[in-house]
């Protein structure tokens, strides 16, 4: 049901019984409008975590195959509110601009990734958690002292096959 409500299919249309297909193990029927996609390892909703890109594994999306999409896996709790969990795989759309309250992937000082709503205002960037954990507090970066770049958008919280 899970998977069926995350990509607005009925329930009826997925395979529930896999012993009744020619499958092996752990596959999935081809369906066209999926998209395979690497989940790239790690990413903090928390504070900044050194980034390290390994392919831990795929998931699939149904987004447009127009722009180039990765998959990271949080770490953390600083955007739960936001419904973005520990252990969720979270689908990024790769590009180098957002737009302000959005919800990104950011390198600070080209080792840091994190995940966190964006906001930018005369050279001071702001990554504002979404938590209701009290420890976590926004994050300000004067632009002239600190290289901030945006990885990508979040795009949809994905489920891992």
């Amino acid at each position: 049901e899970q998977i069926a409500a995350l990509f607005h299919v009925q329930k009826s249309d997925l395979i529930e019984d896999k012993s009744q297909t020619d499958l092996p193990d752990g596959a999935f029927p081809y369906n066209p409008i999926m998209h395979r996609i690497p989940i790239l390892g790690t990413i903090s909703a928390g504070l900044p975590l050194y980034a390290e890109q390994n392919i831990e594994g795929y998931t699939y999306t149904d987004l447009n195959s127009n722009g180039e999409y990765f998959a990271l896996r949080v770490r953390g709790d600083s955007m739960n509110a936001a419904r973005i969990y520990e252990g969720d795989i979270l689908v990024i759309r790769k590009q180098d601009v957002v737009e302000d309250g959005d919800i990104a992937v950011v390198l600070v000082d080209d080792m840091e990734a994190t995940v966190k709503r964006f906001y930018h205002n005369n050279g001071t960037v702001t990554l504002m958690p979404q938590s209701t954990n009290p420890i976590h507090t926004p994050q300000i970066y004067d632009t002239k002292k600190v290289r901030i770049k945006i990885v990508g958008r979040v795009m949809q919280n994905s489920i891992q096959y």
